[in-house]
């Protein structure tokens, strides 16, 4: 008995070595989208929860660290009467760092992360029909901090699930509102191939 208990364990770990994990040498594409949440800071915060697309390159991943810029439209509306809204364009450059990479990558196919983010927005807002306030635009930077998991879903694919809290110190009164701040959270899922 404790002979075949035996065989039978070097036989799962002989299996378990063939298991190999994908490669991880080469650029992967970003495509994704979800839901952006500006002005989360202001008191009298009118804008409601909009959408955000992204699609992007990320460097191959060395261990635990990873570089990624992505680009994109995020759009929101907002309760205003004389406004229907704001339209932004990002664009972003990520660090992250997969602090468990070695004990969840591969065929476990999870992989915690946390990160860093950096780049641009230009953001303008959309007067409503009939209104006669003034359309006004502004543009700036924006730095952020993120937190997720990666999830295998294929050979070479994963999908990211990602919350992101962006400071973002533009915004005044777009769409009527008084502060100068569109900070907020993103929250997205993207497809990396």
């Amino acid at each position: 008995m404790k002979t075949a208990a035996l065989l039978l364990a070097v036989a799962a770990s002989l299996s378990l070595a063939q298991q190999s994990e994908p490669p991880r040498d080469g650029m992967d594409f970003v495509l994704g989208g979800g839901a952006w949440l500006p002005g989360l800071m202001n008191e009298d915060n009118q804008l409601s929860v909009g959408y955000a697309f992204m699609a992007g390159i990320e460097t191959p991943m060395f261990q635990e660290d990873q570089f990624r810029l992505t680009a994109g439209p995020a759009f929101c509306g907002s309760d205003r009467n004389a406004y229907d809204g704001i339209t932004a364009v990002m664009l972003n450059l990520g660090y992250r760092k997969f602090p468990f990479y070695r004990p969840y990558a591969g065929p476990r196919a999870l992989e915690p992360f946390i990160g860093l983010t950096g780049g641009g927005i230009l953001v303008w807002d959309a007067v409503a029909e009939g209104s006669s306030a003034d359309s006004k635009s502004t543009g700036g930077a924006m730095l952020g901090v993120e937190a997720g998991t990666r999830i295998r879903v294929g050979e070479t694919t994963g999908l990211d699930i990602t919350l992101s809290a962006d400071w973002v110190p533009i915004g005044s009164a777009l769409a009527g509102e008084s502060d100068e701040d569109l900070s907020g959270i993103r929250i997205q899922g993207s497809l990396v191939f």
